[in-house]
């Protein structure tokens, strides 16, 4: 009775937000799109999306502001989780919200690299940091270049994480910055988790995390040693310390993997095995994602009132996100319904 009383309105609301998440249904029908615009104008008549996309010309939307509009729904999604909640769940929420800061920070640091940090994307994508009291956003929105803007995040912890990286080597200074950032993530999540819920739901947020962690060192691994050809020591700087399946010896084995074969190889016997099996698949973490989202869905249904009303929620639109982006960058570069069907994530198509 006290976890209803406790998460009874909150969880009304996920419920309601969780219906208007897209079927497989919509899926097949964005997927058999001919052209960007078409998909766009889909979202735009037939989703939830149309609210959103209610003044977006669906014929001439470039992909980035495409992707800021869809994340700016889940900030939509968090203000009403916020308006539902007090105290102690508040705070949580907002440490979910890191996230979701941390992958718009990844997105301009991208731009900035690429050359393509227009003041208008800029000034759309800060919106994500527009928490934080202390920053000026349209000054940051007129930043010329990656150090400029690093500069101006004086104010927040991602002025003290990230600023060391000004003036770092351009070839790999933006994946020691998201390396760094998704850290910062799994320790302030790890830290304070067990102080903001009781038992129950800090059981929850423990599994969850443990996985996550898991993951992220496992395609960390991957990358560092067989794309970017990273010394051990400084991969093992980067490893997410959280108590997970993974332990040491299988961690070892893994960063004493010569070629793809091997690393699959080890994979296939740890606990994780059963997420590898599909070699064939193009994308490493395809079978982990399909896995994740499947595994929200029933958490979502199994714990209604519980932690998992919210952070399963949001999970799961973020996945519906990424897989918008992904079938958005199929029909761009002209694959095939089937080939646009692998890295669409929990949705059989």
């Amino acid at each position: 009775m006290l976890k209803e009383l406790k998460y009874g309105a909150l969880s009304g609301k996920a419920r309601a937000m969780y219906g208007k998440l897209l079927t497989r249904e919509d899926y097949v029908e964005l997927i058999q799109k001919k052209s960007v615009s078409e998909a766009v104008s889909y979202l735009k008549h037939n989703t939830h999306y149309s609210g959103m996309l209610a003044g977006t010309d669906e014929s001439d939307v470039h992909r980035v502001n495409l992707e800021i509009l869809l994340k700016k729904d889940i900030i939509n999604d968090y203000n009403k989780f916020f308006k539902f909640s007090n105290g102690k769940l508040k705070e949580l929420i907002d440490l979910f919200y890191t996230k979701t800061e941390i992958e718009s920070l990844k997105l301009i640091f991208r731009m900035f690299e690429a050359g393509t940090a227009e003041h208008e994307l800029l000034e759309e994508s800060l919106v994500f940091l527009s928490r934080h009291d202390k920053l000026n956003i349209p000054k940051l929105s007129l930043s010329r270049d990656l150090e400029e803007f690093l500069s101006r995040l004086r104010g927040t912890d991602y002025y003290e994480l990230l600023g060391p990286f000004a003036m770092d080597n351009p070839e790999t200074r933006l994946f020691n910055m998201e390396m760094t950032l998704d850290l910062y993530y799994f320790r302030k999540m790890n830290r304070m988790y067990r102080k903001l819920l009781d038992r129950e739901d800090a059981s929850i947020i423990k599994e969850l995390l443990a996985l996550e962690a898991d993951m992220f060192n496992i395609f960390l691994m991957y990358r560092g040693k067989l794309y970017y050809n990273m010394p051990n020591q400084i991969i093992k700087s980067y490893l997410a310390r959280v108590d997970g399946k993974l332990d040491m010896k299988t961690t070892e084995a893994l960063l004493g993997a010569g070629n793809h074969d091997e690393y699959m190889d080890i994979l296939e016997k740890t606990p994780y095995g059963f997420l590898f099996e599909d070699r064939e698949q193009p994308f490493l973490e395809h079978g982990y994602l399909d896995y994740i989202y499947r595994l929200h869905r029933k958490l979502f249904r199994m714990k209604p009132f519980s932690i998992a009303c919210v952070l399963s929620y949001l999970r799961l639109k973020e996945a519906e996100i990424s897989n918008i982006i992904s079938i958005i960058e199929g029909i761009r570069y002209g694959l095939s319904v089937r080939d646009m069907g692998k890295f669409v994530a929990g949705i059989r198509i």
